[in-house]
């Protein structure tokens, strides 16, 4: 049977129905149709490029500049003496800097290796150069390896004495917990049993009171430490450690206190039958001696903190040393591996591109092994004069004091905090533009940044750093407790292949930015990035040219 009969289809109101779910059908594929993306792009290009921190502090009266060397060593130079007029810029002192020189050295080499990989690659790669470079992949495997190892025993030692402090720290905190009830039990005898409320008078009624309130503060907080101290030997961590030993050491200050309180009312108490003489100078005795033993386990309770604390803060820092170094030999690693897989092909546009990317990227590493060597140097942050030398020639250097001591032409400087983020970016010697909300916006006033304080300092919950900024010129119109602006200079790229930082995609511990083809066409390709600047911009060390269209943003349409 047809579906439908010939009569239906003769009839004109059958042909309009159809044609109505035609013309709606249409409708709903061209509204529902699926459009392409459109893309937002922006050129790559050659370009100067300038990283600053800016933080707002107030104009302090100057005091000596302490200079010191990073890390101690053994004093190699000493060119100034006491009272000595300096220029800024003048080198005061150095170290004796053999790994720092070694370094410099390799470095400079793999400047030179990397710039003879692109000449050869322009040539074309022999099969001596194949070698050559087969063989140095297989030294920094080996350099590589060796950083990982040292990484590794670093944090075992890690563990293994943190582990120890923290069981000798519990072990304190119970034993000097126990001195605060001895001392707590013997302020009770003397002046809150009931003896003394039914025998014992004074001449000085206040002090009577303030003891017995110590006490009563002193055993409530007991308490209160001994919970967290409980907590502490069961979970081992060491924050709960640090809280229980924070808190015994306040409540052992009011344990002290109270015994000496104590002490002080037994010097004021009447004799009378039951308050005899002979149980007076006993009383005062044992209190003395308490008091003695609570100042002791104070003490006690302070080192066994600090040398935790000292001894975590010393292990991050050489935790983050040794995994810069295993960055480090990381990065030469893969260096080396590109480079004979650029010798074993033809030399292609690309090619050649990378290959000066590893060049920039060899000056880079150059460059910080550099300023590592600096580190070794002492030069005079501003003209000034030479207010003390504390080592001779052939002296171990000391991170407790200044190598030397001077002071600026300008009398004023200025403390300004610093956040975590920033002060990896700031080092001694860094240019500081500054303006004053003083003068007019347009005076800028010029500085260096003289001293970085490596404690931190927590601020609202941020960690912080002091760091000093001292005036270049003396200007009499500068005074104490001004605002200042200031504006540190620290670091830059002239004539750098910079793109916005928008344009870098972050993925698996790689970079990759994605290109617009004059065809529309999208590729995507992994760059090797290096100064993130202001402005949002980022230099790009390999992977793309000048010229290619770097997409910023993509919007997918779907109307």
């Amino acid at each position: 049977m047809p579906l439908f009969s010939k009569a239906l289809l003769k009839k004109k109101r059958f042909w309009v129905i159809v044609a109505i779910i035609v013309v709606i059908v249409s409708l709903v594929l061209v509204l529902t149709r699926k459009k392409e993306p459109t893309y937002v792009t922006e050129k790559a290009v050659i370009g100067d490029l300038k990283q600053t921190v800016e933080v707002t502090g107030s104009v302090e009266s100057a005091q000596d500049i302490d200079l010191n060397f990073n890390n101690p060593g053994t004093l190699q130079t000493i060119t100034v003496k006491a009272g000595d007029q300096v220029k800024a810029g003048q080198v005061l002192a150095s170290l004796s800097a053999g790994n720092a020189a070694s370094q410099v050295a390799d470095a400079r080499a793999a400047v030179q290796i990397a710039q003879s990989d692109l000449d050869k690659l322009l040539a074309g790669a022999s099969s001596e150069d194949v070698k050559v470079t087969e063989e140095t992949v297989a030294s920094a495997e080996v350099a590589y390896q060796k950083t990982q190892d040292a990484l590794s025993s670093l944090e075992k030692t890690r563990d293994q004495d943190l582990v120890n402090l923290r069981i000798a720290a519990i072990d304190t905190l119970g034993n000097k917990l126990s001195v605060a009830q001895r001392a707590l039990d013997v302020v009770y005898d003397a002046v809150a049993d009931g003896d003394a409320a039914a025998n014992l008078y004074v001449t000085d009624v206040v002090a009577i009171t303030n003891a017995k309130d110590d006490y009563q503060s002193g055993k409530t907080g007991y308490a209160q430490v001994e919970s967290l101290i409980n907590a502490a030997k069961v979970s081992s961590r060491q924050e709960d450690i640090l809280t229980a030993a924070d808190a015994l050491k306040n409540n052992l200050q009011t344990v002290l206190s109270a015994t000496d309180g104590a002490y002080n009312v037994m010097t004021n108490a009447v004799v009378n039958s039951f308050y005899t003489t002979t149980l007076i100078s006993t009383l005062k005795t044992s209190l003395g001696t308490q008091s003695t033993a609570v100042s002791s386990a104070i003490s006690a309770v302070q080192t066994d903190a600090g040398g935790l604390r000292t001894k975590d803060l010393y292990y991050k820092t050489q935790i983050t040393d040794a995994q810069n170094n295993v960055s480090s030999a990381l990065s030469s690693l893969n260096l080396a591996k590109a480079q004979l897989n650029l010798k074993e092909a033809p030399a292609r546009d690309f090619d050649v591109q990378a290959a000066r990317g590893r060049v920039a990227r060899a000056q880079a590493t150059l460059n910080m092994y550099f300023s590592e060597l600096a580190k070794t140097i002492i030069k005079a942050p501003v003209d000034g004069t030479v207010t003390k030398v504390n080592f001779e020639v052939g002296e171990q250097t000391s991170m407790s004091q200044p190598a030397i001591s001077m002071i600026g032409v300008s009398n004023m400087e200025i403390k300004v905090d610093v956040p975590e983020s920033d002060i990896v970016k700031l080092k001694v010697g860094d240019i500081v533009d500054i303006t004053l909300d003083a003068f007019s916006s347009d005076e800028k006033f010029a500085g260096t940044v003289t001293f970085i304080d490596p404690a931190s300092t927590l601020i609202n919950g941020v960690v912080y750093y002091r760091v000093t900024v001292n005036f270049n010129n003396k200007d009499e119109r500068i005074k104490s407790g001004m605002t200042a602006n200031l504006t540190i200079a620290t670091d830059s790229r002239t004539g750098v292949l910079i793109v916005p930082s928008r344009a870098v995609i972050y993925r698996e511990d790689k970079k990759y930015i994605q290109l617009l083809t004059a065809d529309d066409t999208l590729s995507e390709v992994e760059v090797t990035t290096g100064l993130k600047g202001d402005g949002g911009m980022t230099e790009i060390l390999s992977g793309i040219k000048e010229g290619d269209e770097v997409v910023t943003f993509i919007k997918n349409n779907t109307k």
